[in-house]
């Protein structure tokens, strides 16, 4: 009778696909805040890493600038045809090129640790993310198992009220 009904439209909701419909997750709200967070860290984590290239991509041009100078001040030193002002200016330049190389690497050093905290936070984002989706997996494996149980009973009962007929029919 009145359960008949009921698992008769489960099961027709069920054979149109609409099962994914049905289920709803209790936690969704958070899986969505802690999926949205786990952007943001590696959204973070890309703007630490655009850093410490950016760095290391100056510490490259200052190394270069060097040796420039460097070969610069050795050709001015091989050949007769130097002035003590380029010279000197040269030697300045690479004093000064040495001080702003050892701030970069200070800096080098600071933007690894900032990558290496930014990667620490994004991990703990994947997992606190993953853990509520393994949570859902298993929320949506019991509410199938949930739904293929109304539809046992459901077949069984429409058998039974088939033999049933047929039993009657064949009574009469």
């Amino acid at each position: 009778g009145i359960s008949f009904v009921l698992f008769y439209s489960i099961d027709r909701q069920i054979f149109k696909g609409d099962s994914k419909k049905m289920f709803k997750f209790s936690l969704q709200t958070a899986l969505d805040v802690r999926s949205r967070q786990e952007k943001i860290k590696m959204k973070n984590l890309a703007e630490a890493l655009a850093v410490e290239q950016n760095i290391l991509n100056n510490i490259k041009k200052i190394n270069q600038n060097t040796l420039d100078a460097d070969l610069k001040l050795n050709q001015m030193k091989k050949s007769n045809i130097t002035s003590i002002n380029q010279m000197k200016f040269l030697s300045q330049f690479k004093d000064r090129m040495k001080v702003v190389l050892a701030n970069e690497e200070k800096s080098l050093s600071n933007a690894r640790v900032v990558v290496a905290e930014k990667q620490k936070d994004l991990i703990e984002a994947s997992k606190a993310r993953k853990t509520l989706e393994i949570l859902k997996e298993k929320e949506i494996k019991r509410f199938q198992e949930k739904i293929a149980k109304i539809e046992q009973k459901s077949m069984d009962e429409i058998a039974g009220n088939h033999f049933l007929r047929k039993s009657k029919a064949k009574g009469a």
